[in-house]
């Protein structure tokens, strides 16, 4: 019983010390944000060092930068790239977080995008094969249709040309009854 409580309280621990390992990134955000606006020339630096030592953190670090020093919209894009450099497996994610926090510099941010990452992006053709298509195909005939005839099957109005619904109601025949029988 004494080794489980002793395990159980060294598992504990070890948890523990792996939990505080982690980087909160809303701390670290909030550094980023306190430090870019106390330097504001030093944003490029301050965001490259920050996102290359938590790529985890880079979208709350990318938002940080950007709302501490209230950039322009070119200074957006400078701040993007340095941070797609510092993680480029963030990079889309960083973009995002950029647009979302500085909407008036979409353009600059997918110039930046565009500059790093080409032919990654959407676009208007398919980037499956550089080959032109072949061109239209020819229309196939209807295997249904005998060559010389007109349409084979029923014809619409039912059998005999008859007109689709009829004038007059149906006959209806009442069948005599069994029990009167001569």
């Amino acid at each position: 019983m004494k080794q489980t409580i002793l395990f159980g309280a060294i598992a504990s621990l070890m948890a523990m010390g792996m939990v505080s390992a982690e980087v909160d990134c809303l701390k670290l955000a909030l550094t980023v944000k306190q430090s870019v606006a106390n330097e504001q020339s030093k944003v490029l630096e301050i965001v490259s060092k920050e996102v290359s030592a938590s790529p985890k953190c880079a979208c709350e670090i990318v938002k940080a930068a950007i709302e501490g020093s209230q950039a322009e919209p070119k200074t957006v894009a400078a701040i993007v790239e340095a941070a797609a450099n510092a993680a480029p497996d963030q990079m889309r994610l960083v973009a995002q977080c950029a647009v979302a926090v500085a909407p008036d510099a979409l353009a600059e941010v997918q110039a930046v995008m565009a500059k790093l990452d080409p032919n990654k992006g959407e676009s208007v053709e398919s980037s499956k094969s550089g080959k032109e298509p072949a061109g239209e195909v020819a229309a196939m005939p209807n295997p249904l249709d005998f060559p010389g005839q007109g349409p084979v099957g029923p014809m619409p109005g039912g059998p005999g040309g008859e007109p689709m619904f009829p004038t007059l109601p149906p006959v209806i025949i009442n069948p005599p009854d069994i029990s009167e029988t001569d």
